[in-house]
């Protein structure tokens, strides 16, 4: 039982909450701040140069290319939850990159498909697939080294660790899994524009 007095317990109860007000109103303030200061921020860091926007460009013709070449094993016969999810993948980085860039997500690298969908549809698509991620992991660290803009750079940074994962799973679907220098170390060649 509290034995204060009843007024000064209504009186530091009032006094609290006026106190949580004044932080929230506070907090609030200075919550406005910083997204102000941080569209200005925005604002510069979106300005892509033409380089940039045409190294995205490629990149993005990337994914598109490893999301329809997954489909095309599904189409020869390759079955597994593993190649709808990489297929799905592919194309939710192309989509990242449409929507950082405004770059529509509209087409493929036609010289890297051609070349790669007969391994694909073959028996042997899980190498294939290993090889293209590795390559594509690859090239995705060369654009890294070319970008200044930052939201970019995080962006294609995120789609390399996916990419490497993808490494790891295809390793383990092609039977490497244990083999350390499969799982660890990448020897690929990137794709370059042509």
């Amino acid at each position: 039982m509290n034995d204060a007095p009843r007024g000064t317990e209504n009186l530091d109860e009032a006094t609290g909450a006026r106190d949580r007000r004044a932080m929230l109103v506070a907090g609030l303030a200075g919550a406005v701040v910083a997204i102000a200061g941080a569209s200005k921020v925005t604002a510069a860091e979106n300005d892509f140069t033409a380089a940039e926007l045409d190294i995205l460009r490629f990149a993005q013709r990337l994914e598109l290319t490893a999301r329809d070449l997954y489909d095309a094993a599904m189409a020869a016969g390759a079955t597994g939850a593993i190649w709808e999810a990489m297929s799905e993948q592919h194309e939710a980085y192309a989509q990242s990159i449409a929507g950082l860039t405004g770059l529509s997500a509209d087409s493929r690298n036609d010289e890297v498909f051609d070349a790669l969908v007969g391994a694909f549809s073959s028996s042997g698509a899980a190498e294939a697939a290993y090889d293209l991620e590795s390559a594509a992991a690859a090239t995705h660290i060369e654009v890294l080294g070319l970008l200044n803009h930052r939201p970019a750079s995080e962006l294609i940074a995120s789609i390399i660790s996916a990419e490497s994962r993808h490494c790891v799973v295809l390793a383990d679907l092609t039977g490497r899994g244990t083999d350390l220098t499969s799982l660890l170390v990448n020897n690929a060649q990137p794709i370059l524009p042509a």
